[in-house]
């Protein structure tokens, strides 16, 4: 069972944390379980309780977009005006599970994790962002690209996620900050098969951020041409 439902027993969301500090990892660990097919489920789930304010990031977006990464979890923007906000927009849905104490939310934050149960019951944990906080744009026309996800990953219909050029510069800025690996692998993905789109932009991003992404690529990469090419899309 993920989490325990509300004193009074109504319907609605599960709940972690009202008195076990431990019970966030305990969760995070049943949730390593999950597979493509499960993350398929919650995220169409979330789809549905968000409607039209949401968009895919991170790793479940480059799947969306065709990548072969492995991914765990989901990451979420959502267009509101906290994450308080977020949180009561969740509070009536059963399969999902919410950190107990919203009081925590209020002072401002704009990332918070819950964890949504797939068809058959396995956790899957999910990390909800508010649109335009932690380097995530707006939901608008720039924020957000709609497209038809590859086949086999999430079904057929249309889905939203952040546009390229907010991924490019997640992707800079994660790599130049957190120093993974994975998201310069991300990033050569991205610039692999979205060279020419990228190449009309890529100037007005971080400098630095990509003189990083540069190096990385010249200390890592042993195919000299492929250096070049990226440095190239970098606009370097």
């Amino acid at each position: 069972m993920s989490g325990s439902r509300a004193e009074n027993g109504a319907p609605g969301a599960k709940y972690f944390g009202r008195d076990d500090p431990f019970e966030l990892q305990v969760l995070q660990g049943q949730s390593c379980s999950a597979k493509n097919a499960h993350l398929g489920q919650a995220a169409q789930y979330l789809e549905f309780i968000f409607g039209d304010n949401y968009a895919w990031c991170g790793g479940w977006a480059l799947r969306l977009r065709g990548s072969e990464r492995i991914t765990g979890d989901l990451d979420i923007v959502v267009q509101a005006s906290s994450a308080t906000d977020i949180w009561d927009t969740l509070v009536s849905h059963e399969r999902v599970t919410l950190f107990y104490h919203r009081q925590v939310l209020e002072g401002g934050g704009n990332h918070f994790k819950i964890f949504v149960d797939a068809d058959d019951g396995q956790l899957v944990c999910v990390d909800v962002l508010v649109a335009g906080a932690l380097t995530t744009p707006q939901l608008d026309a720039e924020g957000v690209e709609v497209i038809g996800p590859v086949v086999g990953v999430a079904g057929t219909s249309m889905k939203r996620v952040i546009s390229l050029r907010w991924q490019v510069r997640q992707k800079l800025a994660a790599g130049a900050t957190r120093r993974k690996d994975s998201d310069y692998i991300d990033l050569q993905w991205l610039c692999d098969n979205y060279t020419d789109e990228i190449k009309l932009w890529i100037k007005e991003e971080n400098e630095a951020h990509r003189k990083k992404f540069h190096q990385w690529m010249f200390d890592n990469e042993f195919d000299d041409e492929r250096v070049v090419v990226m440095k190239e899309c970098m606009g370097l």
